[in-house]
Order: C-alpha cells, then structure tokens, then sequence
C-alpha cells in the first residue's frame, strides 16, 4: 500500500532509512523541507504505528506542483475519486489543509474549496470529528493529498512522564541517535539533558550502549530519572556540565545533546558553549563524535572547534536549526 509519511522538515531520509529497517520497502520518495515522505510499504496500517521517526500518516492520494489556490484545487480533484473507495453514503468528511510558506490564499480557502468538491457527490462535511479527513497539504509550491490514518501524533512517547518547558522532538532525538550511532559497549554523554529525551530515545534504540545524562538543574534531573526509569543503561546525574571534568576520568566516546540557545543573552552563550567544549575535550577518550542541534551552529562551531563532519538544516518549533556531526579530540 503508498502512505503519506510526516515527520519534521528536514528529516524525510531518517524516516525513509526507518521504513527500510522494519518493513519490505518497494520504493520511497521525500521532498527536503516539505516534511513529506511518499512510499509503498507492504505493510498495514497498525503496524505503522510501531514508526519513531514518524509524526502522522495516512493513505496517498495524490501530489503535484501548484501555485494559485485554483491550480490546487485542479490537483486535488484529480486524486480525490481514489478516496471514494474508503467513503460511503453515510460517511462525514473533513478536509484539512496545512499551508506552508506565502501564498495568495490561506489553508482556510484551500479546505472550503476542496469541499465544494464532496458536497457535490453527495457527503456531508463535518468541521468536528468526520468519519474521514481528508487532507489538502501545501508546502511552498508542493501538494499532497492523502487520507488520515493517524490522528494523534505519533511522537508523543509513553515513557513521557516529565514535559520539560523546551523539551526536544522525539523524533528529532532519534535522527541525532541515528547520526550517532552508538556501538556496544560504547559510553554517549548528553551534557545538557533536560529532561533526558535524547538519552531515552537512544537507548531504545542502540541499548547495548551505556547513556551518561547531566544537567544543572535538579528539578530537570527528576524529570529525567522518570522518564528514563525504564532503561537501566542510562544514568542521570546532577552536576553542572561545564565543571565535570574536574571529577570525572575521560569516559565519553561520543556525545549527543541539545544546548541552550538562548537568543535574549548571545554573550552568554558563546562563554557556555566554550565551557561545554572544554569539558568535551577533557572527557573525550582519544577523539569522540558529538551530535548537536542548535540555530547558533556558527557560535557552536567557533566556539567548540573540531571537524565538522555533517551539517543538516531542519525546521522545528517555529525555528529553523542545524544538526552538527562532528569530531573532537583531546
């Protein structure tokens, strides 16, 4: 069967490199930036649910290239007999539009006009709960049609317990782990965990790995120990980052973390970002990757020196960001 992947702008080959892993794979295809993977998957549709790099999906219908709202809605004419198989008489229909970029016409003008389209058979729209949503999704000049299967996000993880007021993507924390790859026996140190998402998203899916967790703040290191309590491979610490290697050997074999960013105070950030590389150098065994994530990857990088090995731009939280790969040594 073809599905509608979404994931986070940016990551649609980590979700494409997920689908090859656990399923019979015939083909894929994403467009960078668009959030949107297309792929036939000889699998059904519960046993997507299992996805981690994954926000929502749902049937394919159809996609294309369009810039006025009428050659959207030409588009989605196009594909929209293929939904009649999954509607009967007495089936409710929602359409949903999510818009991004600048446009003449809003996601509004989209779901009103496509409508137009179902009340002409005969269906009846709900604004509320339908038996069937049917979404419009136009990213810049790119369309996608395609029916939900799952409404809520896949994201959200059970293991969640503690919400951390800036806590990471799920989905973004196992692409890092992915760049990473963490091999057995291997030790990854998470400098600024939070709420220790990065670590509990790595070793579910590298477990053989030991997870070092550090962050400054005790209330964060709470929050952590929950929602890490189910992994035994991780271990939380409070301590401050900038200080540990004054009490701790060389331990790290690589790093993955999110550090702050902190646009109200750039001075400040560019002094933590040197402290955190300081201690990156004294606890790294030899040399170490490290995989980071921040919008002031410039700062990073000057800041925390290396080789940089891997650089991907993605969009989250109304930010653009950079995933840095790269290498460090004593």
């Amino acid at each position: 069967m073809e599905y509608l992947f979404t994931t986070v702008p940016g990551l649609e080959d980590f979700l494409i490199e997920e689908l090859s892993e656990k399923y019979a794979l015939k083909k894929a295809r994403g467009v960078y930036m668009s959030g949107r993977v297309v792929a036939e998957v000889d699998a059904q549709p519960p046993d997507l649910y299992q996805l981690r790099t994954v926000e929502r999906f749902g049937v394919f219908l159809g996609e294309g290239y369009a810039t006025t709202l009428g050659e959207v809605v030409e588009l989605a004419a196009a594909s929209l007999p293929r939904a009649l198989r999954y509607l009967t008489p007495h089936t409710t229909v929602g359409v949903r539009s999510e818009r991004v970029g600048r446009h003449d016409f809003t996601s509004r003008d989209v779901e009103k006009e496509v409508g137009k389209w179902f009340k002409a058979k005969g269906f009846t729209i709900s604004l509320v709960d339908p038996d069937v949503e049917v979404n419009v999704d136009v990213v810049e000049n790119y369309v996608a049609i395609w029916i939900t299967v799952a409404k809520k996000s896949l994201k959200d993880r059970r293991w969640r317990v503690y919400e951390h007021y800036a806590s990471l993507n799920p989905i973004i924390a196992n692409a890092m782990a992915r760049l990473a790859k963490p091999l057995p026996g291997e030790t990854i140190c998470d400098l600024t965990c939070g709420g220790g998402t990065i670590a509990a998203e790595a070793a579910e899916l590298y477990p053989h790995a030991r997870y070092i967790c550090v962050d400054i703040s005790l209330k964060h290191v709470k929050g952590a120990l929950l929602n890490t309590r189910h992994l035994p491979q991780v271990d939380v610490l409070w301590f401050d980052s900038t200080k540990l290697h004054r009490v701790a050997r060389p331990i790290c074999d690589k790093y993955i973390f999110n550090p702050p960013y902190g646009f109200r105070i750039p001075g400040k950030i560019g002094k933590l970002y040197r402290l955190l590389g300081r201690t990156m150098k004294r606890l790294t065994k030899g040399c170490a990757l490290y995989v980071v994530i921040t919008p002031r990857y410039k700062t990073f990088i000057s800041q925390v020196g290396g080789e940089v090995l891997f650089r991907r731009v993605i969009y989250q939280g109304g930010l653009y960001s950079h995933i840095i790969a790269g290498r460090i040594c004593q």
